[in-house]
């Protein structure tokens, strides 16, 4: 029987019942692990970033929240994804060698609040105005990088198109989502570029 995020989560906080986790890890552990490599750069940092993920989740899964369908990626992400800029500030990472592409992030703490302010339903239905006004085949493609997490080249296939034709179409949506986010967030264009690539980097633009 299937089982809803919203019941997995329910049973490992309040039961702490493994076979419930187990259910969730096998859920999402493949796409979490995804989103921290394309993130990072680093296949061997993010492997270290999921397994702390994890071991974060065991005690805190309560803060996990679900949609109105019981389902919790979204929200999974987006968790995830301040735990593992967290994890890429600590020493023991940058001890490691592992160069975090965002470093300036750490310059960026006001504008976290502004983040956490912006509802993720509000900018996906920015994305899809966006969207609307593009063929089909551009929307299909931007949404198989974005939302699916999948390369350039996993793209290309998928739908029978070069790899460059993949990256011209990406960029045409994603040059428009940018204006749209700064018109949208209404902050300056000396801080954009940064507050764009955290708003990637959380998952708010998905």
């Amino acid at each position: 029987m299937h089982r809803s995020d919203q019941d997995l989560l329910k049973a490992i906080y309040d039961n702490k019942d493994e076979n419930a986790f187990k259910v969730f890890y096998n859920r999402y552990a493949k796409l979490l692990l995804n989103w921290a490599t394309k993130r990072t750069g680093n296949r061997d940092l993010a492997e270290d970033i999921v397994q702390n993920f994890w071991v974060i989740f065991w005690s805190k899964s309560h803060t996990i929240k679900t949609d109105e369908f019981g389902v919790a990626r979204t929200y999974l992400i987006h968790y995830f994804t301040y735990r593992m800029l967290d994890y890429l500030r600590t020493s023991a990472s940058k001890f490691s060698g592992h160069e975090f592409a965002l470093d300036t992030v750490e310059n960026e703490e006001s504008y976290l609040h502004i983040i956490e302010d912006i509802q993720v339903k509000d900018m996906l239905d920015m994305i899809d105005r966006v969207l609307i006004n593009f063929p089909i085949l551009t929307q299909d493609i931007f949404r198989n990088i974005w939302e699916h997490n999948c390369s350039v080249k996993e793209t290309s296939i998928a739908y029978g198109v070069s790899e460059k034709v993949v990256r011209t179409h990406y960029k045409k949506v994603l040059s428009l989502v940018q204006v749209q986010t700064k018109a949208f967030i209404g902050i300056s264009s000396k801080s954009f570029k940064i507050f764009l690539e955290i708003l990637i980097l959380v998952g708010l633009i998905k």
